[in-house]
C-alpha cells in the first residue's frame, strides 16, 4: 500500500530501547510514520481478564479515545493480522453515519453468541474485533470508551467470554 500515506500507532505496556530502534529503522526504510504509546496497565486492574486474554485487549479502547483527537478514522488491527491486499476500498467506505466497519465473525461463533449474551440479541451480526475501521469522531461523540468501561465493570461482565469483543459488539449493534 505504498500509494496510501500510512501512519502506524503501536500501543504497548512496555518496550525496550532495542524495539524503539527497530521501529525507527522500519519507519525510515518504508517512509512511514510510526508512533509508540505506553499504557500503564495498573489503570486496567479493575477490568475483567480471562485465562486466555490479558488486559492488553483493552488497549484499543484507549487508542480509539486518545487518537480521536488526532485523526478522523482508524483501521485497528490486532497484532496477528496481516494485510495482503490493497486498502483502497476502505478509503472509499462512507462512515458518515456509521461508527465502524467490521468483519462478521465465523458461523460457529455466530451460532453460539446468544447462548452467552442472550439479552443483547447479537446473533448474525456478531463481529471479530481484530479488524475494525472506526469513525473516531462518532466514537468520541458517543462516549463509547466510557460506555465500554461501564459495561465491563457492570452486572453482565461475567457473561463476557471475549470481554473487549463482546462489549464492542454490544455498543456498536446496528451502528456498523
Amino acid at each position: 500500500n505504498n500509494n496510501i500515506p500510512l501512519a502506524f500507532h503501536i500501543i504497548c505496556d512496555s518496550y525496550s530501547p532495542c524495539f524503539v530502534k527497530y521501529i525507527e529503522r522500519l519507519a525510515v526504510q518504508h517512509h512511514i510514520k510510526i508512533s509508540l504509546y505506553l499504557i500503564k496497565v495498573e489503570s486496567l486492574e479493575v477490568l475483567p481478564q480471562t485465562k486466555v486474554w490479558s488486559r492488553a485487549m483493552y488497549f484499543r479502547l484507549f487508542a480509539f479515545d486518545y487518537l480521536s483527537k488526532k485523526v478522523n478514522t482508524l483501521l485497528y488491527l490486532d497484532a496477528d493480522v496481516v494485510c495482503k491486499g490493497s486498502l483502497q476500498d476502505l478509503l472509499r467506505l462512507d462512515l458518515t453515519e456509521k461508527i465502524a466497519a467490521v468483519v462478521k465473525d465465523v458461523d460457529s461463533i455466530q451460532n453460539k453468541v446468544n447462548e452467552r449474551l442472550r439479552t443483547f440479541n447479537l446473533q448474525g451480526g456478531y463481529f471479530n474485533s481484530g479488524v475494525v475501521f472506526v469513525n473516531l469522531k462518532l466514537w468520541k461523540e458517543n462516549a463509547l470508551t466510557e460506555k465500554a468501561f461501564l459495561l465491563l465493570a457492570g452486572k453482565d461482565a461475567d457473561s463476557f467470554k471475549y470481554p473487549d469483543q463482546d462489549v464492542l459488539n454490544i455498543l456498536l449493534q446496528n451502528k456498523v
